[in-house]
């Protein structure tokens, strides 16, 4: 018994340990049906704001998945309907451009630290 409950406290906490460490992007979009989009993190989702603060250093890493049945632009990326993409930001820097998210600001920027 003791030793079918070690193996499985191991088998829990490699689990664990393996979901933690896998390597994400700096930042994680999703852009849902309707052309919602969303800011992705551990925690749960936010609305995209105007300006995202992105901590990745350089070389920083967006990826985008785009749920919905037409292409987005978020100011310097394109993503086709349904597919995923993702880019690196090579240094830090401030990035922007159009939005087809945001109708109303039009904008999108992207701060790199």
């Amino acid at each position: 018994m003791r030793r079918a409950l070690a193996i499985l406290l191991v088998a829990v906490a490699t689990t664990l340990a393996a979901w933690w460490l896998i390597p994400r992007p700096a930042l994680a979009i999703e852009i849902d049906e309707g052309g919602q989009a969303w800011v992705r993190s551990r925690t749960g989702r936010t609305p995209l704001p105007d300006t995202v603060h992105v901590d990745g250093q350089r070389n920083a890493r967006v990826r985008i998945e785009n749920a919905d049945a037409k292409l987005h632009r978020l100011g310097l990326f394109v993503v086709a309907a349904g597919e995923t993409a993702e880019y690196t930001l090579p240094r830090p820097g401030t990035y922007s451009g159009v939005c087809s998210t945001h109708a109303s600001a039009g904008a999108v920027t992207y701060v790199v630290r």
